[in-house]
């Protein structure tokens, strides 16, 4: 048995070559992909257009589209010859192994058979497995990308296994090592030719696509303005019916302002609001008036029952109160008679005199009792007129109530929310108007600077030069 020898890949990755350095007897596979100023002036990226050297954006992509395609045609052909000589390197890689497998394989001591045996079917079954990996003809870009990326990963796993086998190789089965490593290096230099051409593809593809990037940019911002400017005319629409709506609705209110019905309730509103005045005053004349009597009535409130209590409050807090309570009385008495006579003004009277006579016996306590005797006997005496006066003023109130005319007061109140809410809408759409031309103008600025940089490239990538039509005005 020979010296045992240390374990090394027969398959290392070797520094990457220029595509010319082929096999012997093998062709040339790898070339460089036509650049798209050698290919824009042929018959197939002519334009047909009134303006010879005008473009649409929609035109402009087309061009590129098709300039991708032949790029693209270019490469899957490129990619067929390596394909196929792959396959035949895997066809000749399996019979390899299937020779090693027919192979007897001679130790000089039979204690090492069982693991070189071992390592033998290993190896044969890794080969045979690689060896039938499917590599089909790439028909697309990205298909072309895992045609790659399958090739590298097949040349990685052939180094792991020739790495971890290659003793059995070297001292065993040297007779295959040179036939082995011979399809390794085919394999190896079709890996660094796909690379190369990968590399080369994109290269060359980069400023067409940086192209196609410009214009679809600039086709989305084409879009916007065109959308944003039928919005600016729904929002005009909008704008012109409101101001119609307004004008509308302001003859409208004019002409009920003017009607006598309108003129006579707006009298009717001035006097009601005028009597609701005095029935202020009114209110603020009884305050005053029972206010210089409260802490009799106040010092009287104590121990009295719940509903004397009450009426004391009313007397302290409400004097105004005991009229129209009064009044209520009478009005509920004509339906119903009861003995209670709790609201009528005749018990607030009575309650008064009480006090009155508290505060005369001593047996209420004041400082200032004289003047709160003279106080209570001025206001008791006061009490019919004052009803009188409060009668007249809800008479009035009442009659001014019935005469309003509700209908048309809420006609123009209804008439004055419309204006108002149409005045909001208007203000907001004018607004937005605003906006909108604002944005539009900014953006035709800005895609004057894209609609060059778009040209710039087109020049570039077709070698034409180009005036791109983008639609709007520039």
């Amino acid at each position: 048995m020979s010296p045992p020898l240390s374990f090394g890949s027969l398959f290392k990755r070797k520094e990457k070559k220029s595509p010319q350095e082929n096999q012997p007897g093998k062709p040339d596979l790898s070339r460089s992909i036509g650049t798209g100023s050698e290919i824009a002036g042929t018959e197939a990226y002519s334009v047909k257009n009134n303006t010879e050297n005008t473009l649409t954006i929609s035109n402009a992509l087309d061009v590129l589209k098709r300039m991708e395609d032949e790029k693209a045609g270019d490469l899957y052909r490129i990619l067929i010859p390596i394909r196929q000589s792959l396959e035949n390197t895997l066809l000749s890689m399996g019979r390899i192994a299937e020779e090693m497998e027919n192979e007897k394989v001679k130790v000089e001591d039979e204690k090492f058979r069982p693991s070189v045996e071992s390592s033998r079917r290993i190896l044969v079954s890794s080969l045979k497995k690689e060896s039938s990996s499917d590599f089909p003809v790439p028909s697309s870009i990205p298909e072309a990308k895992k045609f790659q990326e399958r090739l590298q990963s097949l040349m990685e796993r052939l180094g792991d296994v020739s790495g971890s086998h290659s003793k059995l190789l070297t001292t065993f089965m040297k007779k295959h090592t040179g036939k082995i490593k011979g399809e390794f290096d085919v394999i190896s230099s079709l890996e660094r030719r796909t690379d190369k051409i990968m590399e080369d593809f994109e290269e060359d593809k980069r400023p067409l696509m940086n192209c196609i990037t410009v214009l679809t940019k600039i086709s989305q911002m084409v879009d916007s303005i065109l959308q944003q400017k039928n919005e600016l005319q729904k929002v005009e629409g909008e704008i012109s019916r409101l101001e119609l709506q307004d004008q509308n609705l302001a003859k409208e209110l004019a002409g009920l302002e003017k009607s006598s019905d309108f003129e006579s309730t707006a009298k009717t509103i001035q006097e009601l609001k005028l009597a609701q005045e005095e029935e202020n005053e009114f209110h603020k004349y009884l305050g005053d008036l029972f206010s210089p009597v409260s802490r009799a009535l106040t010092k009287y409130s104590y121990g009295t029952s719940k509903a004397t209590s009450s009426k004391l409050q009313i007397l302290m807090e409400t004097p105004w109160k005991i009229f129209e309570q009064a009044k209520e009385q009478k009005n509920h008495d004509r339906v119903q008679r009861t003995s209670s006579q709790t609201g009528d003004l005749e018990s607030y009277g009575s309650l008064l005199a009480d006090v009155h006579k508290g505060v005369s016996t001593g047996k209420i306590k004041l400082k200032d009792s004289d003047k709160t005797i003279k106080h209570f006997e001025m206001i008791i005496d006061s009490l019919p007129a004052l009803k009188r006066r409060s009668e007249l003023l809800s008479h009035r109130l009442r009659s001014l109530e019935k005469k309003k005319d509700h209908s048309i007061i809420s006609t123009a109140e209804d008439l004055r929310r419309k204006l108002k809410d149409n005045k909001v809408a208007l203000d907001n759409n004018r607004l937005y108007l605003e906006r909108l031309e604002n944005e539009i103008k900014e953006k035709k600025i800005s895609i004057k600077d894209t609609a060059r940089e778009c040209e710039d490239c087109l020049s570039s990538v077709t070698g034409r030069s180009y005036v791109l039509e983008i639609g709007i005005e520039r």
